[in-house]
């Protein structure tokens, strides 16, 4: 994951680990659709998928309607 960092046209304050990159990608898709999340990360449960990424679509949320309103 440090090469990949490395080699990529990004900069990452510290490289990537392969949970983070999990985490990224879990996040990304389930902004698209939950279950599409779900099958990309093989949870058992949509309940599991929801669990681990809405908290952050949550705030998000939060964030934007917060902008709006400055």
């Amino acid at each position: 994951m440090k090469r990949l960092c490395a080699d990529s046209q990004y900069e990452f304050a510290k490289p990537l680990k392969p949970h983070g990159a999990r985490r990224g990608l879990g996040d990304t898709l389930y902004q698209e659709q939950a279950e599409l999340a779900q099958d990309a990360l093989r949870h058992k449960s949509i309940e599991t998928t929801h669990e681990s990424y809405s908290e952050e679509r949550t705030r998000r949320v939060k964030e934007r309607g917060d902008e709006l309103f400055e």
